[in-house]
């Protein structure tokens, strides 16, 4: 090096300036350091305990279920990544669905009030019976197993009565009857059931349960699925799947560490 033969004092000084002015850039090469590992933790916690439910009464991580008991002896069940507030006075019992999917079978009341579901695109009034609520990206859906349910889409101003077997998707100005998506209820008992659905769709609802999302190359979607499977081992269905189907999983890691997991042909 042309600063061997310096004297040590000026030696010396030249090794401070240096460290003086790469300080700037380790700290910078820490901070992002620092930063993809808060993402990567930050991601990895919302994936198992949405924000939404942080500081809600009842809540369940990525592939939890959870039964509550209310007062009045309505049974809750929360779904995997699901948080509900429960609100009950004089006037009336209100759960609030914060997000995820929950199962009730109300109770009856001495006191007679009714009972309500809200969403933020809409609340349903329970009218004695057993049904499913589910909030989606831009809308909720509900599903009747018995009794009755009103729906009062958006401010209430459009009421669509359920029975046994109907369903409906509503948003914050419309609702929509539709038939009761078979094996719906699956979750219930800890099981996927597929009949004849699309690969594409069937990673999307499995991706619900699974620590990481699921996807599949563009050439696989519409693969079909068919069968039951326990949710227990999310890694267990993929494995099924790909081998029924002759496909392969690969986990692929993104930005800040992020990890999806892809079906896709298997390599010959």
């Amino acid at each position: 090096m042309q600063h061997e033969h310096l004297p040590p004092a000026a030696h010396a000084s030249l090794l401070r300036a240096c460290v003086q002015a790469n300080a700037p850039r380790r700290h910078a090469v820490k901070t992002l350091a620092l930063l993809l590992a808060c993402g990567a933790s930050l991601y990895a916690f919302e994936r198992r305990s949405p924000w939404r439910g942080w500081k809600a009464d009842y809540r369940t991580g990525v592939n939890q279920r959870r039964v509550v008991t209310l007062d009045d002896g309505t049974q809750l069940t929360l779904n995997t990544s699901s948080a509900v507030n429960i609100a009950y006075d004089g006037a009336q019992r209100r759960i609030d669905l914060l997000a995820g999917e929950i199962f009730i079978a109300t109770g009856k009341d001495t006191a007679r009030r009714p009972f309500f579901v809200g969403t933020p695109h809409g609340s349903l009034q329970a009218l004695g019976t057993r049904f499913t609520v589910r909030l989606h990206q831009q809308y909720a859906s509900a599903g009747v197993l018995e009794g009755a349910v009103a729906v009062l889409a958006g401010d209430g101003a459009q009421r669509l009565v359920l029975h046994p077997g109907e369903g409906a998707h509503f948003d914050g100005t419309s609702c929509h009857r539709q038939a009761l998506a078979p094996y719906g209820g699956a979750w219930l008992d800890g099981m996927l059931v597929a009949r004849d659905m699309r690969l594409a769709d069937f990673l999307a609802e499995l991706s619900r349960y699974s620590e990481h999302p699921l996807d599949c190359t563009p050439a696989v979607a519409n693969l079909r699925v068919s069968g039951s499977y326990p949710l227990a081992d999310v890694g267990a269905i993929l494995d099924a799947v790909s081998a029924s189907l002759q496909l392969r999983r690969n986990t692929v890691t993104r930005f800040w560490g992020r990890q999806i997991v892809r079906i896709e042909l298997a390599a010959h």
